[in-house]
């Protein structure tokens, strides 16, 4: 399949457009600079995706199958004190772009505090890291995921990893009853952008939030 991820040149963008590669998809790679994207493959293609500016996001998702979504906002004194509008406003433009190109299927990746799953993961990250570093983020994050419900997009997931982690890959872990679930751990970022990409193909979490570790 024809598949563009938007936010290619970070640590989990690049790791999905690896796993895409590796499953036989022909990728395109978006980033603001796509110079910043590693890997050379006969079916990689970098374009420049600046998710505030529509007309990039027009041409990047003409004749996909499906768009992957792994960007986000940095922790920085500015989103720690007000509330970011780049995963929200970016996401919709990525919507009218591919309501435009006919392009029916979005994987949309959020985080661990966003919607209804605010207040869970482990104790640190409940406690101290959500509401004291990521409230506002989290803000962007939920709106984030309403502007993908509400879309109407025929086929849409929504993939809230927990805190991320750079080590060893491990059994990927999905949890959509946060209540009765034990406490979710970490999980490897390599591993999300394998979850990420077997979405593409896999309708099984279609029209849902879920929430993955390891």
């Amino acid at each position: 399949m024809r598949v563009l991820i938007i936010g290619a040149s970070g640590n989990v963008g690049g790791h999905t457009v690896h796993h895409a590669l590796k499953a036989g998809h022909e990728v395109s790679a978006g980033a603001r600079d796509p110079s910043k994207i590693e890997g050379e493959d006969p079916k990689l293609r970098r374009v420049e995706t600046d998710v505030m500016k529509p007309d990039t996001l027009r041409a990047a998702v003409e004749g996909q199958d499906a768009v992957i979504l792994t960007f986000g906002a940095p922790l920085t004194r500015q989103t720690i004190l007000h509330a970011p509008t780049l995963c929200a406003d970016g996401t919709a433009n990525v919507i009218d772009a591919m309501k435009d190109a006919g392009v029916k299927r979005l994987i949309a990746m959020t985080a661990i505090g966003a919607g209804d799953s605010a207040g869970h993961g482990r104790f640190v990250f409940r406690r101290i890291i959500e509401p004291v570093l990521l409230g506002r983020i989290m803000e962007d994050r939920t709106r984030q995921e309403e502007i993908v419900r509400t879309s109407g997009l025929p086929e849409w997931v929504i993939v809230r990893p927990t805190e991320l982690a750079d080590r060893d890959t491990a059994p990927i872990r999905v949890i959509e009853d946060l209540e009765a679930e034990p406490e979710p751990e970490t999980i490897a970022r390599e591993d999300v952008g394998r979850f990420l990409v077997a979405r593409v193909d896999g309708r099984d979490y279609d029209g849902r939030a879920v929430l993955i570790t390891n």
